[in-house]
């Protein structure tokens, strides 16, 4: 070098600078990877095992779990489309939520309104796909698996506590939480009951997604007790349910053979067989519940429409409907039957409530993405495309769909992944399922 002369600087090569980029960026990614799916684990936990028991730190996972999903999230089609059903729902939401303004819409209703409809299901869709693309639907039923036993055992947890310490024991599952033990008769107030009414469905119709057969008849046992001995119709009738769908749709799975009607039958009678005797049993041994009187229980409430309270206020709504001429009240805005003291605008009859809030318009705009998703998947049953996991979560989502006609699960963010998950998992593996309607 010559005095007086720059030095020459010598850059470094493209080739080690590219993978210096890519290897921080690949530890980058993996890095939150990692602290997504340890958040969506604790967020399913929270929501899964001990929904509304720890409302604030539920919101706080929900929140930072989206936020760690946001750097995978891609827009592709199938998410394109639920986005844009999304978007008609605010549409709807903010529209109705000022005419419950007009009404005199108490300001906490329409804070609720805002977080539920509007704020909560775009949160859950994005911690959906990120779960969904980063982990896959079939570990996430695997995940489904862990939280079924967890919630199981909370619920002998409960009864346990309850029954030999009593009800300041179990404050932390329910406030002022009770246990009905009377004439062979059980029913108890746990918010887990809402998320079984899923598991229940789903795990019923496809036992095969459990690998272990042990495990399986384990774990179907365990639901069927935790049903009988809710004293939740919805909860009950799950089980069933879940397994008739199941009978149904596996012939029509891709990856089932052809079998026999008979045939079909005994394959998915046999463990739901085996599960009844193993629940009956222990319920003989350590309970003494009676299974005659929690059928006859269930079937005395669906003859009388879901009890006198459902029934004044399935009357008081069809009133407030009629008097609106179906084109709705607005969001916050109740009638004359009060079901909660300290949300009167808050119903039981979550799509009746829905039909007197915005009317016949509103309502169908909401359930469209539910519509949709219905009939894409009996499209695939029928063209014997439909993937078993797919199975799982549909059934899963029609014992919980029904479920919203006895308790507004759907109406609490610690619930709505059971609404959420099914439609972005079928958005994911079959982008245009949700844009074809039928002929």
């Amino acid at each position: 070098m010559t005095p007086g002369s720059v030095p020459s600087v010598v850059p470094p090569t493209p080739v080690l600078m590219s993978s210096a980029a890519l290897s921080f960026g690949g530890r980058y990614r993996l890095t939150v990877r990692h602290m997504f799916l340890a958040m969506a684990f604790v967020l399913l936990l929270l929501t899964v095992v001990v929904p509304n028991s720890l409302q604030i730190p539920s919101a706080v996972a929900l929140v930072l779990a989206a936020l760690l999903a946001l750097p995978a999230l891609r827009i592709r089609p199938g998410f394109r489309t639920l986005l844009a059903l999304y978007a008609c729902t605010v549409i709807v939401t903010l529209f109705y939520m000022g005419v419950g303004g007009v009404h005199d819409a108490p300001a906490e209703a329409q804070a609720q309104v805002t977080l539920i409809y509007i704020i909560s299901p775009l949160l859950w869709m994005i911690v959906a796909d990120g779960l969904l693309r980063q982990l896959g639907t079939d570990r996430l039923i695997g995940w489904f698996v862990l939280l079924s036993l967890l919630s199981a055992l909370s619920v002998g947890l409960f009864f346990y506590l309850y029954l030999t310490r009593g009800a300041a024991a179990v404050s932390f599952f329910f406030e002022g939480a009770n246990v009905n033990l009377n004439e062979g008769f059980s029913g108890a107030t746990m918010h887990v009951y809402g998320s079984l009414i899923f598991l229940s469905g789903g795990f019923f119709s496809s036992p095969e997604l459990i690998k272990s057969r042990l495990l399986r008849l384990v774990l179907l046992a365990m639901l069927l007790v935790c049903a009988l001995t809710s004293g939740r119709t919805a909860l009950i009738l799950a089980v069933p349910l879940g397994w008739f769908l199941g009978l149904l749709l596996t012939p029509r799975t891709t990856v089932q053979p052809h079998r026999s009607a008979i045939l079909r039958i005994i394959r998915y009678g046999v463990p739901m067989a085996v599960a009844v005797a193993i629940a009956l049993l222990l319920l003989d041994a350590y309970t003494q519940i009676s299974l005659s009187k929690v059928l006859d229980a269930v079937t005395t409430k669906l003859a009388s429409g879901g009890g006198p309270a459902r029934v004044q206020m399935t009357r008081s709504l069809f009133a407030g409907i009629l008097a609106n001429d179906g084109l709705g009240s607005g969001h916050g805005v109740g009638v004359a039957f009060v079901s909660d003291a300290e949300y009167p605008w808050r119903y039981e009859l979550v799509w009746l409530a829905t039909l007197y809030r915005v009317g016949m318009i509103g309502t169908l705009v909401y359930a469209l993405p539910f519509l949709l998703y219905i009939i894409a998947v009996i499209r695939l049953a029928i063209g014997r495309r439909l993937q078993p996991r797919h199975k799982f979560m549909f059934c899963g989502f029609v014992c919980a769909f029904l479920g919203t006609n006895t308790n507004p699960y759907i109406e609490a963010f610690v619930f709505q992944w059971m609404y959420v998950i099914p439609l972005v998992a079928l958005a994911i593996e079959y982008p245009l399922a949700l844009r074809k309607l039928p002929e």
